[in-house]
């Protein structure tokens, strides 16, 4: 459901999310700063506006001990060959494009 927001609404549900886990993790934000080693106003940007730099949400995950799902964000599929990807794309076999010959007109 996530890809259909607009990405400013990704962003603070993420934002959500991440108080949510802090909160679970009975943390304060000054603690979750300490131990992300970023700044106080860096964590209630992010958790409130969503806005930070993928450096700084990977170090708050990593303090909440959570970035096992970062490892799933840029996840390529497996596959086994170039046939299987295009059946996967739904592209047409790949073709080359035709030599011209020397002298024949463009």
């Amino acid at each position: 459901m996530i890809d259909l927001l607009p990405a400013p609404a990704v962003c603070i549900q993420l934002g959500q999310r991440l108080r949510a886990l802090r909160l679970l993790r009975n943390l304060g934000q000054a603690e979750l700063a300490a131990r992300a080693g970023c700044s106080l106003s860096a964590v209630r940007r992010l958790e409130a506006q969503g806005q930070g730099s993928l450096e700084l949400v990977v170090r708050v995950a990593q303090a909440l001990q959570a970035a096992e799902g970062l490892g799933m964000l840029f996840e390529l599929p497996a596959l086994t060959s170039i046939a299987q990807a295009e059946a996967l794309a739904g592209s047409p076999s790949r073709r080359r494009a035709s030599r011209r010959t020397a002298g024949a007109p463009k």
